[in-house]
């Protein structure tokens, strides 16, 4: 997966400089997407990883922003009397920062990266909790890469898609200019 990411950032860098500008400087976007494919989650994903992030164009090529991503799953254990689950969370607080390429009239493409901070946190759900049962939480550095593009429909509104390891291997979702 490594050497997959490291040629497709070698030729995006490759193709930059080919095309006019997506991006401008004082651009902010706003996204709102649903994730693929879970990077936490053990067991079955309950709920889909969702993700809040905003990009500011510093200048035409650079963006600096926020991510919030959320992500819960549940491994059950039933059968030979036994009857209980566990419940995981991820939240993912960061800061990103992409570059932009131009690579495609009228879409936005980028690759970045993330760092933050990701708080996980396990609970047991069962009927006889065992004495002494610790339901623990940890936290720790979160950090990812993303390849990305936008397309805007109009001046405001559109879709995103990002692919990398973060609270899912794929996001997708809309966009806004604001």
């Amino acid at each position: 997966m490594k050497k997959f990411f490291s040629v497709l950032a070698i030729a995006l860098f490759a193709f930059a400089f080919n095309a006019s500008a997506q991006y401008e400087q004082g651009q902010i976007d706003a996204n709102v997407g649903i994730g693929l494919g879970a990077s936490f989650a053990t067991g079955t994903v309950n709920l889909p990883p969702v993700s809040l992030s905003l990009d500011f164009g510093i200048n035409d090529k650079i963006s600096l922003g926020g991510f919030v991503g959320y992500s819960a799953s549940k491994e059950d254990f039933s059968g030979f009397g036994l009857n209980y689950s566990w419940k995981y969370t991820y939240i993912i607080v960061g800061a990103r920062g992409a570059y932009h390429f131009d690579l495609v009239d009228n879409m936005d493409t980028y690759a970045g990266l993330l760092l933050g901070y990701n708080v996980a946190s396990v609970k047991y759900d069962g009927a006889n909790k065992p004495a002494g049962l610790v339901e623990p939480s940890a936290g720790g550095l979160a950090y990812a890469g993303f390849l990305g593009a936008r397309y805007h429909f109009g001046e405001k509104f559109g879709v995103y898609g990002e692919l990398g390891y973060g609270i899912a291997l794929l996001n997708v979702g809309l966009t806004m200019k604001l």
